[in-house]
């Protein structure tokens, strides 16, 4: 079996092929707005963890 007929029967069966392009086009910028706050978040995740590590590592360095 091909790849595109198991694509095809697959979306039938699971009804993907009934979700209209509006939705689609909303799901698609819903996933890529979680991809961008995603990233965002870890960014400042690592900013601040890479801070306190850097300050405490300062902080035993006087000690």
């Amino acid at each position: 079996m091909k790849i595109e007929e198991a694509w095809i029967q697959a979306s039938e069966s699971t009804g993907v092929d009934q979700i209209s392009v509006e939705i689609g086009a909303g799901f698609t910028l819903l996933l890529i707005s979680l991809e961008i706050v995603w990233w965002i978040g870890l960014g400042v995740f690592l900013n601040n963890r890479r801070k306190r590590t850097k300050s405490s590592f300062d902080d035993t360095k006087r000690a």
